[in-house]
């Protein structure tokens, strides 16, 4: 597929606000799951039994969900790459790699 500059510019650009979105989505849930998760801990004495669903749960959920996101988030730009091999190389994929790292580190703290 012939793709000129200007459209490739405008191509590159659209992408980029895509994936950060993707991240974006991705971090909103790492964080909030984790943050479910230690908030709860704290009160895990005073509010025993009154979920359905522990908290501890919920946060690993999410936090996997996030790292779920990541990971479809990656098979998304390599498609995009097969695609369109003439766009300039962002530093997408590296800053989802760094959240994804944060991200098992955070599924680890809930765990552990």
């Amino acid at each position: 597929m012939s793709v000129s500059d200007e459209n490739l510019d405008n191509l590159r650009l659209a992408y980029e606000r895509t994936a950060l979105a993707w991240m974006r989505t991705s971090l909103a849930l790492i964080g909030f799951g984790f943050a479910i998760d230690k908030f709860f801990e704290g009160l895990r004495g005073r509010v025993a039994g009154a979920f359905v669903l522990s908290p501890q749960f919920i946060g690993i959920t999410m936090i996997a969900f996030g790292l779920v996101t990541l990971v479809l988030f990656t098979i998304e730009l390599r498609l995009f790459r097969r695609r369109y091999p003439a766009v300039p190389r962002s530093m997408a994929g590296f800053v989802a790699a760094m959240i994804a790292a944060l991200g098992v580190l955070a599924l680890l703290a809930a765990l552990l």
